[in-house]
């Protein structure tokens, strides 16, 4: 058996290496199910939407991320973000974000997203929502873009066109005006209404059962691993002689 591993020991370091590596990413893709069923469950505990009243600010403490909530509100002109690289259906646009207040706080809310036709330079018009209007979607945490190539720019120009939506570093550049907090949301709408364009964010881009079957997929190639590994090993005819000799 000494004398097999050390004639072998090539073959015996890449399975020592790369046979506890597929275990774990099996093992990481069941977390990730797991996560992903909790989120499942959470996402439909909080479905029915929390009605808040108009100029009646958000309660931090009573409200969870992913909460459905309906208010009124208006947007504060003049600003509006394009969230660049938004893929829908194959087609490459924008999502529009806008802003409101909620009593003593701001909100950024994501209209949704529409065809952005190539245009950049101007951006594209989007009509203005003027005067209250009922809105209803999910308070969606932000999350960061792992795509993002540079850091975006703010600038007093509305629109803007930006690549991530991040509350911590637009507050600053809101003006002395804009007195109020900022909450750590995206308010994501997802009902039709006179705001809403053509929603499209999902909690699962992956679901829970797909996650299980890659788990599946890497314990398989782990096992797939080890009896070739024992059969090369210690059972291959080819090289008996010279490995006994």
């Amino acid at each position: 058996m000494i004398k097999r591993l050390k004639y072998y020991w090539g073959i015996s370091v890449f399975t020592l290496f790369f046979l506890p590596f597929t275990i774990i990413l099996g093992f990481w893709q069941l977390d990730r199910a797991e996560q992903k069923q909790d989120l499942q469950q959470s996402l439909t505990a909080l479905e029915h939407p929390i009605t808040i009243a108009q100029g009646q600010g958000l309660d931090l403490s009573v409200l969870k991320d992913f909460q459905r909530v309906t208010l009124n509100s208006s947007f504060i002109k003049p600003f509006m973000w394009f969230k660049d690289n938004q893929v829908v259906k194959g087609k490459v646009g924008y999502d529009v974000i806008g802003l409101i207040r909620q009593g003593t706080q701001l909100l950024l809310v994501n209209r949704g997203w529409f065809a952005s036709q190539g245009q950049r330079d101007p951006l594209p018009i989007i009509d203005w929502i003027n005067g209250d209007v009922a809105l209803t979607g999910r308070l969606v945490p932000v999350q960061p873009n792992p795509y993002q190539l540079g850091v975006d720019i703010y600038t007093n120009q509305y629109p803007q066109l930006v690549q991530a939506i991040v509350p911590a570093q637009l507050a600053p550049h809101l003006g002395a005006s804009m007195d109020g907090v900022l909450l750590p949301w995206v308010f994501m709408l997802d009902a039709p209404g006179d705001a809403a364009l053509t929603p499209h964010w999902r909690a699962n881009v992956m679901t829970p059962e797909k996650h299980v079957a890659y788990a599946w997929q890497w314990f398989g190639l782990a096992l797939t691993l080890s009896i070739l590994y024992i059969y090369r090993v210690f059972y291959s005819p080819s090289d008996t002689k010279k490995v006994d000799s």
